[in-house]
């Protein structure tokens, strides 16, 4: 048998008294530990429920966007398709009218087969534009009804009322029909053709509701269930139920179902004011309330087996230490000078016989010490991520911000090995990925680098890549919608310049009219035309380089007009120039501006609702004399109307010019230049 089995050894005894007591500390202490898990573990099971939810909601905002995008562009593209039919009408409309002497050689393209022919060519462009369309109809007044695809032979083609009375005196108003109005399986939006207060057509679309309904699982994963209601709340593609949102509900939020783990989460869409309604469900996790009472046993098991091998272990390790310093002990006394009669009894090691050794040795020993010249436990202190200082491959201490973390005293893992601690925690190895649980129960995700390394010692530091992943995953979504927002208006602006294009070339294969008086008409009619095309060719090219941007030294620019397009147009010009450009709709926005900045130049519209140009024009100068200021704005009039004597009205109210609309982007330039000078071109 083993030496260290006999009674002589003080080490093996007193580790048989403190066995039992130990083992039954360290069930008691597991048993508490479980029962605080558990505790734990209800709190955190409530906040992962609440964050789930939160993350669903965020994700059917994303789809609710998404569908509303969709729905918004058929709405443009239906827009398009009545002004490309109004353009049609309107000739025949005007045809009609005209007597022979105002309008001889009526072109055969305004005839009325030809007129048939483009509303049938027109409706053909647009077909196919989208895959949730299925049909597109022009219904004009006085003629045969337009519809793409055709009809089927043999099947009734009676129109449903909403494709005859006319419901709204909106012209730009689109209407969606839903319901008992519609055929089956069919939403249907239509909008008016009016010009001249004259109702001329009805064109509409046909959206298939299966289509709908799969591109709405797509967008959504397939998960859940999912209605599109109306205002009122009622399901428009013919569910098993009528109604599945609350009575108060408002126009987003979410309510918990009885049934479980379930919620209800709607959404508006902003185009046309229907609802996105989705019954989802929260991941089940069950199966952790099941297997509790089992992991618990397991690790009542787990820690008894461990203690056990720790014991052994530990036993005979202390044996082995034992048999070393005996051996140590034994060449030792051969090394001290004295007699042999007056040796120690090395025998039967004891505190006394090692003590009286040292001191017979100190005089002969010198003392060394370590002086380093970098305190590193000083400087992990100072580290406001979390980290730790280890010596070889054994952890010294922890800094305060990863013992808050982790809820443990710095000195809780001393001596503990570093790949020991990682194991369980490991989620990538090769790029030294990390998962910890807090003291609050919630696990995140680390990286672990090396800081410093200064002899043996080393500072490893854990750096969050949780709300990393969370912010790269949001600036994507946000990414892909700006893209998906750019690509839509780019093709907008596209197909009309290309309509316009059209009209241009139209104009120009025209025969010439034998009256003379008829050219300048068609001239201007061309130039306006061709103003059109550059404002679109403006809207639609790169951005200027940074160094064409306004400094501070630009001139300051003010455009005072109602005009959406006029406005448009006058900032992308002198922008381009190098100005700095303020917008304001009315002379009330105009004279609000007035009051916190000065301008250089202001184009003042003359025709504007409430305060027109020369009232405004008035009270911008009594504004400036009341606020001292040292140099007057240049006041230029914006009117369709220049004469002699509207001139002298306009210098009468103050203003020092005039361009006559509509202007050209070189007269807008050449104006600028005129009274400010080369500065906008120089910045």
């Amino acid at each position: 048998m083993h030496k260290a089995a006999t009674p002589s050894s003080p080490h093996r005894s007193r580790w048989k008294a403190l066995l039992w007591p130990l083992l039954l500390a360290e069930i008691g202490f597991t048993l508490v530990c479980l029962g605080a898990g558990a505790l734990i573990w209800q709190a955190s099971d409530r906040r992962e429920s609440e964050n789930a939810l939160a993350r669903l909601q965020a994700s059917h905002s994303v789809y609710a966007r998404q569908l509303d995008a969709r729905l918004t562009a058929q709405q443009q593209h239906l827009v398009m398709l009545a002004r490309g039919s109004r353009r049609i009408l309107q000739s025949v409309e005007e045809h009609a009218s005209s007597s022979p002497s105002m309008a001889p050689g009526l072109p055969a393209v305004l005839s009325h087969d030809d007129t048939q022919r483009r509303l049938t060519r027109l409706l053909d462009d647009y077909d196919g534009m989208d895959a949730l369309v299925t049909r597109l109809f022009v219904l004009p007044v006085g003629m045969r009804d337009f519809s793409v695809p055709e009809p089927l032979d043999g099947i009734d083609d009676d129109l449903p009322p909403y494709q005859r009375e006319r419901v709204s005196e909106d012209a730009e108003h689109v209407t969606w029909w839903t319901g008992a109005q519609t055929p089956s399986g069919r939403l249907v939006a239509t909008l008016d053709v009016v010009w001249n207060e004259r109702y001329l057509a009805r064109v509409g679309m046909e959206i298939s509701l299966p289509r709908l309904k799969r591109l709405i699982r797509d967008e959504t994963g397939n998960t859940g269930k999912h209605w599109l209601v109306d205002g009122a709340g009622n399901a428009l593609m013919r569910d098993d139920v009528s109604r599945v949102l609350p009575d108060a509900a408002g126009r987003y939020g979410m309510q918990w179902l009885e049934e479980g783990r379930r919620a209800l989460i709607w959404d508006t869409l902003p185009s046309t004011g229907w609802r996105l309604v989705s019954r989802l469900s929260l991941p089940d996790n069950s199966a952790w309330q099941k297997a509790l009472p089992w992991l618990s046993i397991g690790l009542i098991l787990g820690n008894v087996l461990i203690f056990a091998g720790f014991v052994t272990v530990l036993y005979w390790r202390l044996q082995r230490e034992e048999d070393a310093w005996q051996a140590a002990l034994d060449r030792l006394k051969g090394w001290l000078p004295r007699p042999q009669g007056d040796a120690p009894d090395i025998t039967a090691v004891s505190p006394a016989t090692l003590n009286a050794l040292l001191t017979r040795l100190e005089p002969q020993l010198g003392t060394r010490v370590l002086n380093d010249a970098w305190d590193m436990p000083a400087w992990l202190n100072t580290l406001q991520l979390p980290a730790l200082l280890t010596n070889g491959d054994a952890i010294v201490t922890l800094n305060p911000t990863l013992a808050r973390l982790l809820g443990e005293r710095p000195e809780a893992l001393r001596d503990i090995l570093l790949a020991e601690w990682l194991k369980p925690r490991l989620v990538d190895e090769q790029r030294r990925r990390v998962r910890v649980t807090d003291a609050g129960g919630g696990a995140r995700e680390y990286r672990l680098e090396c800081l410093a390394v200064h002899g043996d010692h080393s500072v490893w530091a854990l750096i969050d890549q949780t709300e990393a992943g969370e912010t790269l995953h949001r600036l994507r979504l946000a990414r892909d919608q700006a893209r998906e927002d750019a690509r839509l208006k780019t093709g907008y602006l596209s197909h009309l310049r290309q309509e316009l294009e059209a009209s241009v070339k139209t104009l120009t294969t025209l025969p010439e009219v034998d009256a003379p008086h008829h050219s300048p008409q068609w001239e201007v009619l061309r130039r306006r035309l061709e103003d059109a095309m550059l404002l679109l060719d403006t809207l639609t090219e790169e951005k200027p380089a940074a160094d064409t941007y306004p400094s501070d030294a630009s001139p300051r620019v003010l455009i005072v007009d109602d005009g959406p397009v006029n406005t448009l147009l006058a900032c992308s010009v002198l922008e381009r120039q190098g100005c700095h450009v303020e917008t304001a709709t009315n002379g009330e926005e105009a004279l609000a501006l007035a009051e916190r900045q000065s301008f250089d130049l202001v184009f003042m519209d003359i025709y504007m609702p409430t305060l027109d140009g020369m009232e405004t024009s008035r009270r911008w100068r009594r504004l400036e004399r009341r606020l001292a200021r040292r140099h007057a704005s240049v006041l230029v009039a914006l009117t369709a109307n220049v004469t002699q004597s509207s001139r002298e009205a306009f210098l009468q109210a103050g203003m020092d010019d005039c361009l006559a609309k509509p202007y050209r982007p070189g007269d807008l330039v050449a104006m600028v230049r005129r009274w400010v000078g080369n500065e906008a071109s120089e910045t």
